[in-house]
């Protein structure tokens, strides 16, 4: 028998025995060192709060059904290979896009063996790091663009952590100090408080006078949406990275943002296999930039926990413990 977290109700999350999972014939087993914690994410389905106003969906696609597993990131070692499965042996360590659990079986295609280079700790925020690429990514800043990012959860700082390695102007936004510092310590040139006189004034003489020319949200709340709004120039862009199930308390068309004529993009997952920068790619220009110490993210990892203990992290994050921003679960 093997451990897996699940949430059975709204706030309830426990630890059941399961049967080891069976390794597909196209596929791996995967013994867990590590799990991340995506709170944002996690933190809703915890709750039992679905995506949709309907009640239906729990994910983009996904049918809403309790009980369920929850999170998306594992590093493990690679202990059975499917009799369909080349470039994978028994000992690889590898990343698999897996919830909080012992033991998992998964499709080989979605596991990427990782270099010594990279730890285990940075490797298991591939997942989380992916969602701050993919929002950089569609607003498609050019060579010297300034970039805003409100929210400095993971994601946000994700986002910050590819501008940085990109070699963007930035400037971050977040309401929590300890967050504010976490920004700084990876590299933020600006990090400040939206509850600050006259932040957003500050955020364009630091750019210039010229406004964020791609404003990223990422921090689930629709006054987020707004400062992303504020902040954006004339004719910029701002990126929707994170999820919203809440309604709007301002108009988002009304002035001053109709006479900016921004471009509002939304954005969630890969592009189709084959893509420049599908999955695969994306993977492994992260896994290169991890390797070759570009992407800097020791600062976003704020704590460490036994596996035992997640689901009082969960309880935490429940009350509002904004320091908990990137947490490591350890299966070892």
């Amino acid at each position: 028998m093997v451990k897996r977290l699940i949430v059975t109700g709204p706030r309830q999350a426990v630890f059941e025995d399961v049967a080891e999972p069976r390794c597909p014939d196209n596929g791996l087993l995967v013994r867990a060192r590590l799990t991340a914690v995506s709170p944002g994410t996690e933190l809703r389905v915890y709750r039992a709060i679905p995506v949709d106003e309907e009640g239906k969906f729990l994910h983009e696609q996904i049918p809403f059904a309790l009980p369920t597993e929850n999170g998306y990131s594992m590093v493990g070692d690679v202990v059975e290979v499917g009799p369909q499965v080349d470039g994978f042996s028994v000992g690889d360590r590898v990343f698999v896009p897996e919830p909080h659990k012992q033991v998992a079986a998964v499709a080989a295609d979605l596991a990427s063996k990782l270099p010594d280079t990279v730890s285990d700790e940075h490797a298991v925020f591939l997942n989380i790091l992916g969602v701050g690429d993919l929002a950089l990514r569609r607003g498609e800043p050019a060579p010297g663009a300034n970039i805003a990012i409100v929210g400095q959860g993971v994601i946000g700082l994700s986002a910050l952590a590819y501008c940085r390695a990109f070699g963007f102007r930035t400037a971050v936004v977040d309401v929590d100090q300890s967050r504010l510092q976490v920004s700084m310590q990876m590299g933020a040139d600006l990090a400040i408080s939206p509850d600050l006189a006259g932040f957003a004034e500050s955020i364009r003489e630091h750019f210039d006078g010229a406004g964020a020319d791609v404003a990223i949200e990422a921090a689930s709340n629709w006054e987020a949406v707004r400062t992303a709004m504020q902040l954006a120039r004339v004719g910029g862009k701002v990126v929707i990275a994170s999820r919203h199930t809440s309604k709007p308390a301002f108009n988002p068309v009304g002035h001053p943002f109709l006479g900016k004529q921004l471009e509002v993009l939304t954005t969630y997952g890969y592009p189709p296999d084959g893509h420049r920068w599908d999955r695969r790619r994306s993977f492994a220009l992260t896994i290169d930039l991890l390797a070759n110490g570009k992407l800097d993210i020791a600062p976003l990892i704020t704590h460490r926990f036994a596996w035992e203990e997640l689901p009082q992290v969960y309880e935490r994050l429940d009350r509002g413990e904004t320091d908990i921003v990137g947490a490591v679960i350890d299966w070892r």
